[in-house]
């Protein structure tokens, strides 16, 4: 039964554990930030491996970190299936010291290596935990641990045949409050709420065109994007570029440009999102759920290059979703067609009414309010 908004309390402890792209971390920030907007007092750790992303970005933001020995057990040879399956106990062991000393309220994994030891531990505890799935295609470790999670957020729909009628909560993907607030929308909207319009588009106006990534950046952008952008300067389309590439790659596609005689604004990273968001009228990108989640919240059309390497190919499944709902072209690796695709945003750039009905259908996607829900139930299972 499902207990009374009464007899909630706010959260006083929280673990968080799982890592490796900002993907996985950027959602368990949300949520922390969440839980602390709540009750400024609640102690959160997270939980997450040496090698991930996590220790660039939990650190700086005052958030501990507690490190486990884990690897994968998925993918990649033989000799590292071995030393993933060797290093899960340890990791099972670690996370359990580590939930001794911290004693949460409850445990919530959000995918990546760290989070199935730590989940594991906290089941082996009898200690409350859930999942945060972000995908539409659900992972191997997260379908099996959903049999004895008592929650399971997700962050599409299309999951919910992977689990349990009775646990799953159709939440949306947490975003950070800088993007949730983007536009005028509020960590406290409804996803259905109207929410300001993007600036209004015009065919007189350069095309202001984001090209990202992700966290690490994508080769296959870098590569590929700049000849199709040359395609639309060539065709007398205007553009303002902001291409993000990844710490290694900012020289050869600088070059690249240059060797096109295109003006491009060549970045390895993007400190604030939330800005370049606002700022483009068109996004060309990889289709990770976080992204995904953001581009939503911020009502931007995008062509989505999935990355045809994600687990269970996941990231064509989360593209799909947008392309569904006339908020996103998708254009696969396997298939792409430099020419036919420069005619597809060669007609969209002429058309500013056709941008701004993607605009609308991405918003329309949105779940502002993702990390609210999630600690809302979270609360509502503590209690």
């Amino acid at each position: 039964m499902t207990a009374s908004p009464l007899t909630r309390t706010p959260l006083s402890a929280v673990v968080i554990a799982g890592g490796g792209t900002g993907g996985h971390v950027y959602p368990g920030v949300a949520i922390a930030e969440e839980v602390l907007r709540r009750n400024p007092a609640a102690r959160i750790a997270f939980i997450g491996s040496q090698r991930g992303l996590e220790n660039k970005i939990i650190p700086p933001l005052g958030y501990a970190l507690e490190i486990i020995t884990v690897s994968r057990l998925k993918g990649g040879g033989l000799w590292s299936k071995v030393k993933g399956l060797f290093r899960l106990p340890v990791g099972i062991f670690q996370s359990w010291r580590i939930l001794r000393r911290v004693r949460p309220d409850v445990v919530i994994g959000v995918g990546g290596y760290a989070s199935g030891p730590a989940l594991l531990a906290a089941w082996m505890t009898w200690r409350k935990f859930a999942i945060q799935e972000q995908n539409a295609t659900p992972g191997l470790t997260n379908r099996w641990l959903g049999k004895i999670a008592k929650r399971v957020f997700l962050g599409f729909a299309a999951a919910a045949s992977h689990f349990n009628a009775k646990k799953t909560r159709f939440t949306g993907n947490p975003i950070r409050a800088a993007i949730a607030t983007q536009l005028g929308a509020t960590l406290g909207a409804s996803s259905h709420e109207a929410r300001p319009a993007r600036r209004p588009i015009s065919a007189d106006a350069p095309l202001r065109v984001l090209v990202f990534g992700g966290s690490q950046g994508a080769t296959f952008l870098n590569e590929r994007v700049p000849a199709l952008l040359a395609r639309l300067a060539a065709s007398g389309v205007a553009l303002a570029i902001t291409h993000q590439t990844g710490k290694n790659e900012v020289d050869a596609t600088t070059a690249r440009y240059a060797a096109l005689g295109l003006a491009a604004q060549v970045v390895p990273f993007i400190d604030t999102m939330a800005t370049a968001y606002a700022a483009a009228d068109l996004a060309i990108c990889r289709s990770g759920a976080l992204t995904i989640a953001e581009l939503t919240a911020v009502g931007l059309p995008s062509v989505l290059v999935p990355f045809p390497f994600a687990a269970d190919n996941h990231q064509e499944a989360n593209a799909r979703v947008l392309e569904s709902a006339g908020a996103g072209i998708v254009a696969t690796q396997s298939a792409y067609d430099e020419a036919a695709l420069a005619t597809r945003l060669l007609a969209l750039a002429r058309d500013p009414a056709a941008l701004t009905a993607m605009s609308t259908a991405a918003r329309s996607l949105a779940r502002v309010d993702a990390a609210a829900q999630i600690v809302t139930h979270l609360e509502e299972l503590v209690a």
